[in-house]
């Protein structure tokens, strides 16, 4: 009987590695594939245009598909010790609650605050946090979101935990589209671990060079 523990040891470096890329690439596709990305022209609904609409509904559609990838990200957080992990209530949330409970910290649900939603295009939603007993000053925290693209969710999140005093140490998303890295370090400075990468690009709605060519938007596709 093989013990696969005791033969790994003998794996070449070389091999090793082809191995593990050629692992995270049939990972990066299979979350992908759940998402079904079109290509075309959209208003993303966050004050931005984007190349790709992605159905994050059916993202979440069968929760145990995402178990692979739950466990990638949190062995990442992992790394920075965190408190907590903090999501917006629109699908962050639910990769949130998963990883929060892969490693037995904190969920903070970010909750859309009355009357903020849509107020001006590209500005970040406002959210608010439920009480906690003790408060979070001084906490760790994991920012998680289903799809990062211009990461405004992201930033809001961000905002809200400075201003309790908690302090973000890193984002986890499913999906991270374009410059989204750049975007969330830029933003917050900190790293972005996606598990799976799509190449697109987003533009303040003001600045879409598809609306400037008078390229028409592409209607997403029905659910199902």
């Amino acid at each position: 009987m093989l013990v696969w523990g005791k033969i790994s040891r003998r794996i070449p470096p070389r091999l090793a590695a082809a191995v593990s890329a050629r692992d995270h690439d049939e990972m990066d596709s299979g979350v992908i594939g759940l998402a079904r990305p079109q290509r075309g022209h959209f208003d993303l609904g966050t004050g931005f245009h984007g190349d790709v609409w992605l159905d994050l509904d059916a993202l979440f559609l069968r929760p145990s598909l995402l178990r692979p990838y739950v466990s990638m990200l949190g062995d990442r957080l992992r790394e920075h010790r965190i408190d907590a992990v903090c999501g917006p209530m629109e699908g962050g949330a639910l990769l949130a609650h998963a990883i929060a409970d892969r490693l037995g910290v904190a969920f903070l649900a970010a909750y859309r605050a009355p009357g903020q939603q849509g107020k001006q295009q590209g500005s970040a939603p406002a959210y608010r946090l439920p009480g906690v007993p003790g408060g979070i000053g001084e906490w760790r925290v994991a920012i998680a979101d289903d799809a990062v693209n211009a990461g405004t969710a992201v930033r809001a999140c961000a905002g809200l935990l400075l201003s309790r005093g908690a302090v973000p140490v890193a984002v986890a998303a499913l999906l991270s589209l374009g410059p989204a890295s750049a975007a969330v370090a830029e933003g917050i400075s900190v790293p972005l671990y996606a598990a799976g990468t799509i190449q697109s690009q987003a533009w303040p709605a003001a600045e879409c060079p598809l609306c400037a060519g008078d390229v028409p938007f592409t209607e997403p596709p029905p659910p199902g």
